[in-house]
């Protein structure tokens, strides 16, 4: 019984090619991992919503501005002050964003909302919303499609 050689033979030419290839993969799977690890806020708004049987520091006949935000990414991110910013640089803040509640925003959680009553603000001098989280990081939501364009008329207006 004879036993057969058998040899293989790479050039480093291959070896190389191999690990660029290989080496270029895993990069682009961090790079992805590394981006969806990210903490993405996103923030919604709603005029005019009406509380049902509601508790008290709410009301069943005001109509309420309700701010929610949305954690989309996988990192928790704890979310501090929200406030509405006006075209003119004063902001108000929400009351219940100051009351120290716990808005860890994470994948089993990812929602909170904040409610303002609608009578204290106004719609047509509003130019975004804003959230910090408890890093100091600002998110924000405009209010219009061309704010930038909304607020330039406004201080046009205002400045006569």
């Amino acid at each position: 019984m004879s036993i057969h050689n058998i040899s293989i033979q790479i050039s480093a030419d291959n070896v190389a090619w191999y690990g660029a290839i290989v080496a270029t993969g895993a990069l682009l799977v961090s790079t992805y991992n590394i981006w969806q690890d990210r903490a993405r806020i996103r923030i919604k708004y709603q005029k005019g919503m009406r509380m049902i049987n509601s508790a008290p520091p709410y009301s069943d006949d005001k109509d309420y501005f309700i701010i929610t935000i949305i954690n989309k990414g996988r990192r928790p991110v704890a979310i501090g002050n929200v406030a509405v910013r006006l075209f003119n640089g004063k902001a108000f803040i929400a009351a219940d964003s100051l009351n120290n509640a716990n808005r860890i925003l994470t994948e089993e959680k990812p929602v909170t909302q904040i409610m303002i009553d609608q009578n204290e603000l106004d719609f047509s001098k509003t130019y975004y919303i804003e959230a910090y989280d408890k890093t100091g990081r600002r998110y924000k939501k405009y209010f219009y499609r061309f704010s930038v364009f909304k607020k330039i008329i406004f201080l046009i207006k205002n400045n006569k």
